[in-house]
């Protein structure tokens, strides 16, 4: 009897046991851990390493609500990349991974995890949703891997940098920040104030020339602009190596791609040796980009076009059209269509006219 009595309770005591255990288990698997917030991105990357076995190097991190996914590579066999998931303090994996040709060299498209900041995805969170400011602007997903690079044959071998998805009520946004978390950008093109920007207009154009210093550090020398109705596009001295880049400046700010640049877009009078670059250049602070409306105004009224709308402003230093000019001016010269007739006026800084073109 003593016996029996024994076996119940041990056996009672281990149902118990069992019982907590199965219900941590089951409170763990069922809590309300949201990666974007608190210590969640950081305990997910001690169970990677844990799970790993050490030092990790990555191909990509992608963080969402509930799950971490890392890619990284196996330790075992360099080559490799394995996939790891994390979800509720879990680790699953290793699962292979099929790399495309833009990750086939590992050696360029890996990084080391220990220098990113994940302590800081909180933060980059709140910094994204602040910029995008999206009616009920949520993070939907967090990447984090390394750019493309042309330099290297168009292969994930660039800066390592986080993009970050944001969903809301109506419309969706993104943002970008490099390594340490910082914010670059936001990505608006999707949104309705997208919809409603117009380079063209008077608070737009008045806000475009300090923006465009503020992201040179001050001074702008520019080689051509073009305003266009939704972006103004202009090659300019890079501030970091003075080669002429090409830029372009729109709801999202200045930006510019490597792609952008792959041509080469020096001027006709440069490549004839008619005069050097340096004699094309002129100052941001030289032009009004407030005055292109009242130019468009004045130029379709020149055309005799009425009902014209400007299509696109030009300013760029170039000989003026006379035959066989050699002076050198910077001048403005904007676009007027109405139907099938267009024609351009170009003017010099002052808004004095030079030379009518009329539609023919």
């Amino acid at each position: 009897m003593l016996k029996q009595t024994r076996t119940r309770t041990l056996c009672s005591f281990g149902l118990a046991a069992g019982i907590c255990l199965s219900a941590a288990i089951g409170c763990k698997l069922f809590s309300k851990t949201n990666m974007f917030e608190g210590t969640a991105a950081t305990d997910a990357v001690e169970a990677f390493r844990k799970k790993v076995g050490g030092p990790i190097k990555a191909l990509s991190v992608e963080i969402e609500k509930d799950t971490m996914t890392l890619k990284a590579q196996d330790p075992k066999n360099p080559q490799n990349v394995d996939e790891y998931k994390y979800v509720k303090g879990f680790v699953t994996g290793p699962t292979p991974v099929r790399l495309n040709l833009m990750e086939k060299n590992v050696d360029q498209t890996l990084f080391s995890l220990d220098d990113i900041d994940l302590a800081a995805t909180a933060r980059v969170a709140t910094a994204a949703l602040e910029r995008a400011k999206v009616e009920g602007g949520k993070i939907k997903k967090m990447t984090i891997e390394r750019a493309l690079s042309i330099a290297t044959g168009m292969t994930k071998s660039g800066n390592v940098r986080w993009t970050i998805e944001i969903e809301g009520t109506r419309e969706s946004a993104s943002a970008v920040a490099d390594g340490k978390g910082n914010i670059l950008g936001v990505d608006l093109s999707q949104t309705s104030r997208a919809a409603q920007f117009s380079t063209y207009s008077l608070d737009t154009l008045r806000e475009a020339g300090p923006r465009i210093k503020g992201a040179f550090g001050g001074k702008v020398t520019l080689l051509e602009m073009t305003i266009y109705d939704k972006y103004l596009w202009f090659q300019a001295k890079s501030p970091k190596d003075g080669e002429v880049t090409q830029y372009k400046y729109d709801i999202n700010g200045v930006t510019s791609s490597e792609l952008s640049n792959l041509g080469d877009h020096t001027p006709i009078e440069v490549r004839t040796h008619q005069f050097k670059i340096e004699d094309l250049y002129f100052d941001l602070d030289d032009i009004n980009l407030a005055l292109a409306p009242e130019l468009g105004k004045k130029a379709c009224a020149r055309l005799n076009l009425p009902e014209g709308k400007v299509s696109l402003y030009t300013i760029e230093r170039r000989t003026q059209r006379k035959f066989l000019s050699k002076e050198l001016v910077t001048r403005w010269t904007i676009f007027c269509q109405q139907g099938r007739k267009s024609g351009y006026v170009d003017y010099d800084l002052t808004g004095n006219e030079l030379y009518a073109h009329p539609p023919e």
